[in-house]
């Protein structure tokens, strides 16, 4: 159920990227190009345990992406991060997140979808000058 929200928060940001402002210069396949390049760096920043369920903060220098795994398998998640912080560990599903191919185009941001074997679980948000802009601070630890 948590994917529908990020699912909706996608087309949202889609149906006002088509209609919105084209002040935004760069070329799609510039922005798919820095959030690979985002992707393949990602970390575990924190780690919470949820009753079964880990959510795990991750980014390079900032917060970056918010995903719930279940089992072990990722799953989006609206935040905040809830329930007791453990100890940072390595997740091998780390490697499989791959981007989708396309960008979602909003005033003043780019929105690159996450992929894990296909499926949308997360939203990494770039600025114009495709700097990632942080997780909102309701968002984080």
């Amino acid at each position: 159920m948590r994917w529908l929200g990020v699912l909706l928060l996608g087309l949202g940001g889609l149906a006002l990227g088509e209609g919105g402002p084209k002040a935004l210069v760069l070329a799609p396949e510039e922005v798919l190009n820095r959030c690979g390049a985002l992707v393949r760096v990602l970390e575990v920043q924190a780690l919470y345990r949820e009753g079964d369920t880990f959510l795990l903060v991750l980014g390079q220098k900032e917060p970056l992406l918010l995903l719930a795994l279940e089992g072990d398998r990722p799953m989006p998640h609206m935040g905040p991060p809830r329930g007791r912080p453990i100890r940072k560990r390595p997740f091998p599903f780390l490697r499989e997140l791959s981007l989708a191919r396309w960008v979602v185009v909003l005033p003043g941001e780019y929105r690159c979808f996450i992929l894990h074997r296909g499926r949308v679980v997360g939203v990494l948000r770039l600025g114009q000058d495709l700097s990632p802009l942080p997780l909102p601070a309701g968002d984080t630890p």
